[in-house]
């Protein structure tokens, strides 16, 4: 616990810092983060599937840089391409390199690729980098919510085949907390309406949790306790930043909503 302390409080700062810069400097870091994180799922699926890494960091690669440039297509574009090369080769190996193998790609520049853009895809939003903020509060305050509600409530586990810890008085817990966090946040900065900022508390707080899930199962399956070691006490970025991944683009696409019907 003291490791996990420790690497949070060396990690925040300077993750507020980027958030405080946004632009180039943020959408540097997430790439960073893409890169780092692609580079342990790879490790990961290895041992039982043909991951293409250049293929899929290209893939990847146009999807943060569409993202920053505000391309109208960069998401098409950037599948396309990984799809083009991944199945190209699929055609010239096959059956060495089969269906599963071609799934694993395309996992790994969604789950990886697809998500994380959508942090830099924030910028062309209105207060964009606050949304950012709104994001990662978000999350820290499910995550410690659940964690704290279950570890002194918990008595129903929510998925115990594939995380034996998680109760669902702790899911519940994480869901509360986030509500109010966000709306203490949100009263500060009067960007969102109350409402809301509830609804998006509690969508961000459970895809969070299925994000931490996906990952456990990912882990689970490929035989894995962490995904890397980079963070201390917390393993590598896909088990640190997994929540984010997939409340990331859950978040923009809730604010899109909001805003197509005047409530942002």
């Amino acid at each position: 616990m003291a490791t996990r302390i420790i690497s949070a409080l060396v990690g925040l700062p300077i993750l507020l810092f980027f958030i405080y810069l946004g632009g180039g400097a943020f959408a540097f870091m997430v790439a960073v983060l893409a890169v780092v994180g692609l580079f342990e799922f790879a490790r990961m699926v290895g041992g039982r599937q043909q991951f293409l890494f250049i293929p899929v960091l290209l893939g990847v690669g146009i999807l943060l840089t569409g993202s920053y440039f505000k391309w109208e297509n960069w998401a098409s574009l950037g599948i396309l391409c990984t799809f083009c090369i991944v199945f190209t080769v699929a055609v010239f190996r096959f059956p060495s390199f089969n269906v599963e193998d071609i799934a694993v790609n395309f996992l790994g520049l969604i789950y990886i690729g697809w998500t994380l853009a959508h942090l830099i895809a924030f910028d062309g939003l209105d207060n964009g980098r606050l949304l950012v903020l709104y994001l990662f509060v978000a999350i820290w305050s499910s995550d410690s919510g659940a964690y704290f509600v279950g570890r002194f409530l918990g008595r129903h586990k929510l998925c115990p085949r594939v995380s034996p810890k998680k109760t669902i008085e702790g899911s519940i817990g994480g869901i509360l907390v986030t509500s109010v966090i966000l709306s203490l946040l949100n009263a500060y900065f009067s960007m969102l309406s109350p409402v809301v900022t509830v609804v998006i508390a509690v969508v961000i707080s459970i895809i969070g949790q299925i994000g931490d899930l996906i990952e456990s199962l990912i882990k689970r399956y490929y035989g894995i306790k962490d995904s890397g070691k980079l963070i201390p006490g917390h393993g590598g970025i896909l088990d640190r930043f997994d929540s984010i991944m997939l409340a990331a683009p859950v978040m923009y696409y809730c604010i899109v909503i909001a805003h197509y019907f005047g409530a942002y």
